[in-house]
């Protein structure tokens, strides 16, 4: 037993100096013993996702942003899901029924629009212009102080799945007017975003468009959602997180409204407030207005324009056309 012990710690002092010397000669810092039976020592912060033999990665996807959640390609917007006459119609889809008036108010974009359409496949086409004529102008949100970039970045989204036009946004003293792409998915690039100062001073820009500004608040005057005017053009103001909508704000609206709750929760969170709420009175105004959009033709036109730059830019497919440097 003593020689066997003697043996044990001579050949540990012996070996181990050597066993760790090993580590530093070999970039993954593996031990000796690691070395013979086979151990993967994953010391870098990207191996540790997941060990992936060489070739193995999708090299089609992108660095820039997170794999999509869903496989395959989104399945089309039913065109019975939208209300008009240039809703998301057959005739839309196939791009018949263009009056004249449209065409010629893009006369001017007519060369460069015609390059870029080039770019781009028929069902992107078609979807641009399925889009287009869904684009609503009358119905706006308005987000005022959030505190959170990701409730920013998702009431954004809602609102362009929706189909406005533009959005709102008072930017919080702790923070920019940047979305986060892992939320927003591009959609950012699809919406006009306009800034303001304050909620007051947005409340009354709109106003004089001749919009009705109401703000998501509880207190006494509140109206339920599904009270809310959709005769004429409106938008919907959501305040801070923590303070909701300032006296001042609220000072300069037409009034407040309130989402009925059934549950003990109190309130809902403001992107999920703002994406019931918007969803309710975009629906409410396109059946008011018997169409799925009401831009005019130059503002189909113009929209049409910035649509086809924008998705030759994301599709990557741009080249230069004929005689431009």
């Amino acid at each position: 037993g003593a020689v066997h012990a003697i043996v044990y710690w001579v050949t540990v002092s012996f070996l181990t100096p050597f066993i760790l010397l090993v580590a530093f000669f070999n970039h993954r810092r593996r031990l000796l013993h690691d070395m013979l039976v086979g151990t993967i020592v994953i010391n870098n912060p990207a191996r540790a996702q997941g060990h992936h033999p060489p070739g193995a990665r999708n090299e089609g996807v992108s660095r820039r942003r997170p794999v999509r959640a869903w496989l395959g390609t989104p399945a089309p917007v039913d065109p019975a899901e939208l209300l008009g006459p240039r809703g998301l119609t057959e005739e839309v889809l196939r791009g018949d029924g263009a009056d004249d008036a449209e065409v010629a108010e893009g006369a001017d974009e007519g060369p460069a629009d015609a390059f870029y359409g080039s770019l781009l496949t028929g069902a992107r086409l078609a979807r641009i212009e399925s889009v287009i004529a869904a684009r609503l102008a009358s119905v706006t949100l308005v987000l005022d102080r959030l505190l959170d970039p990701h409730n920013v970045a998702a009431a954004l989204r809602t609102a362009e799945g929706l189909g406005l036009l533009r959005m709102h946004v008072v930017p919080h003293e702790e923070r920019d007017l940047v979305a986060h792409r892992r939320v927003t998915q591009d959609a950012e690039k699809w919406i006009e975003v306009e800034a303001h100062g304050t909620g007051a001073q947005a409340a009354r820009t709109l106003s004089s468009r001749g919009f009705a500004v109401y703000a998501g608040h509880l207190d006494a005057r509140a109206v339920p959602l599904s009270q809310l005017p959709v005769d004429t053009p409106i938008a919907l103001l959501f305040g801070n997180e923590h303070e909701g909508p300032s006296t001042e704000t609220l000072g300069a609206c037409a009034g407040t409204f309130r989402i009925p709750m059934g549950g003990f929760t109190q309130s809902f969170n403001v992107s999920v407030a703002a994406a019931i709420a918007l969803s309710r009175v975009a629906e409410a105004r396109r059946a008011f207005l018997g169409a799925a959009g009401d831009l005019d033709a130059p503002g189909r036109a113009a929209l049409r324009s910035r649509y086809l730059r924008l998705a030759a830019k994301l599709a990557r497919r741009i080249r230069n056309p004929p005689g431009r440097p």
